[in-house]
């Protein structure tokens, strides 16, 4: 585990308080060494909202990508894109175009389909039938 190897006495998230990520890391912390103390701004700070943790940022010169008009959290990782927030907490509200930073609307999307077989050894991808796609390390 990284802290272990850092000599950390505490480990951070920023999950926020209603999500069960938050249950999700701090078990795992516990359940890999637990001395170490948890810090969870979210619950110990008095950010309470995505506008107070905007405000915050701001205040501190803490550069974000999100703002009043685009205040959605994003998780991204090497498969995926999700959003949440802002108008997507009404589940009848459609997201919008710019959501799409990773693929396109399907309005966009091309009418027929594009098959592609990607191949990996030893986390490497070296073959498939479509474009490579580079790996982030």
């Amino acid at each position: 585990m990284v802290a272990q190897q850092e000599g950390a006495d505490a480990v951070a998230h920023g999950c926020t308080g209603k999500g069960n990520d938050q249950v999700r890391f701090e078990l795992t912390f516990m359940a890999l060494d637990p001395r170490l103390k948890v810090i969870a701004p979210w619950r110990e700070w008095s950010i309470r909202s995505r506008e107070d943790a905007l405000v915050y940022a701001k205040e501190h010169n803490v550069p974000v990508s999100a703002s009043l008009k685009s205040i959605y959290s994003r998780d991204r990782n090497l498969w995926h894109l999700s959003h949440e927030g802002g108008l997507l907490e009404d589940p009848w509200q459609e997201p919008e175009e710019d959501m799409f930073q990773l693929s396109v609307s399907p309005e966009n999307a091309p009418d027929q389909p594009e098959y592609i077989q990607v191949d990996f050894e030893k986390d490497i991808q070296p073959r498939s039938t479509g474009p490579h796609i580079h790996l982030p390390t």
